[in-house]
């Protein structure tokens, strides 16, 4: 990645013009924060205990929420986020305060939930409920996972799912089915979120440890990382109450998150280990090219722009894996950063170019980012 921009800094956060450019933190002159022009990114920075608000179009952080100033511990450590469809709210999980808490657009904190070992998130379009899977961090995490009533903020009685160590978290995009799997056995659970009823669904082959899903636009194919195995594996969604299973992609070394392009042609997958994204052709389910970038360091979460131009990648930059056999279910991956890590950074990629065009500096170990509607 080359070219360099002027950094300077917004209310918690930077700025920088050039359109390829690495936007960093130190120097900057402070200035009052600025509106979106564009779609919003939010991004868990899990080890520095806040979230970047970035512009997506002029790739600017507008503001750094401060978790500590509203009353947080450092530790808190801020995982994932989802934002409402119409942008309204958004929330983050933080696994270590095991809360959800919930902002208005103006990132304002506008209420919080106690969630057992909150980790993943996923929002019910067909109802008010958000859903939670277990932290990779907890102790023993229970075999089910959380529900919030995302209007009031209430804790709602928890879901069974029948799988050990439930992790991976998605939705079906008309509702209803909610699928989740495990990072200690070959198994994902499909839940019926109108009866509660649980079907468990056994994938052969070796170990796997799921770590995220992705649903196509349509609700036609459920593809989910295996982070061991290395590979994309993906199900026919038919029957949405009963994923089959098609067939699987060696995509690279501890798959993070995959998120599908917007026409459903194309899954893109963050390999965290191999530092590069994989871009894998969803007809004929190959590799169609993978890209590297120094910008790339421990990918996790990604989120496309929805006219498919850009894709947005959070990374951890957090020097490499844990050492061999921790967090072994979740293949001795970090949860943690070393206190010495540098900043993570969002990365810009140019999907038509196939390349990384602009990266911007956030916080320590930046985690599981969504991306809002245009405003």
């Amino acid at each position: 990645m080359t070219g360099s921009a002027r950094p300077g800094r917004t209310r918690g956060g930077l700025r920088g013009g050039a359109p390829v450019a690495l936007v960093g933190l130190a120097g900057a002159l402070a200035v009052p924060a600025a509106r979106a022009q564009g779609p919003v990114l939010y991004a868990p920075n899990q080890a520095s205990a806040s979230v970047s608000v970035i512009d997506a179009r002029t790739r600017r952080v507008l503001e750094t929420v401060d978790l500590q100033a509203l009353g947080f511990a450092a530790d808190s450590r801020p995982h994932h986020t989802v934002v409402e469809p119409d942008g309204s709210y958004w929330y983050v999980s933080l696994i270590g305060a095991r809360k959800v808490l919930k902002f208005d657009r103006a990132n304002r904190l506008a209420g919080q939930a106690d969630v057992e070992a909150a980790g993943m998130l996923a929002l019910d379009p067909s109802s008010d409920r958000l859903l939670v899977a277990p932290s990779m961090t907890a102790v023993n995490p229970p075999s089910r996972i959380g529900v919030v009533d995302r209007r009031t903020m209430r804790t709602l009685e928890p879901l069974e799912v029948l799988v050990a160590r439930p992790h991976a978290l998605a939705l079906h995009p008309r509702g209803r089915y909610a699928y989740v799997g495990s990072v200690a056995t070959n198994q994902l659970a499909v839940v019926d979120l109108e009866t509660e009823r649980v079907a468990p669904v056994t994938v052969d082959g070796p170990p796997n440890t799921f770590v995220q899903f992705a649903v196509a636009p349509d609700g036609s194919r459920l593809v989910v990382t295996g982070q061991l195995s290395g590979d994309l594996l993906v199900f026919d969604l038919a029957d949405p109450g009963a994923p089959r299973y098609l067939t699987r992609v060696h995509v690279g070394a501890g798959p993070y998150h995959p998120a599908y392009a917007p026409d459903g042609r194309a899954v893109y997958v963050a390999v965290q280990r191999d530092n590069a994204v994989a871009i894998v052709d969803a007809r004929d389910w190959r590799v169609r090219s993978t890209i590297r970038d120094s910008a790339l360091a421990q990918p996790h979460g990604l989120a496309p722009s929805r006219d498919g131009r850009w894709l947005f990648v959070s990374n951890e930059n957090v020097g490499g894996p844990a050492p061999a056999g921790a967090h072994a279910e979740h293949g001795g991956m970090r949860h943690d950063a070393p206190a010495a890590s540098p900043a993570g950074r969002v990365a810009v990629i140019d999907l038509a170019a196939g390349r990384v065009v602009a990266a911007v500096d956030t916080g320590r170990q930046t985690a599981g980012l969504s991306l809002s509607p245009t405003p």
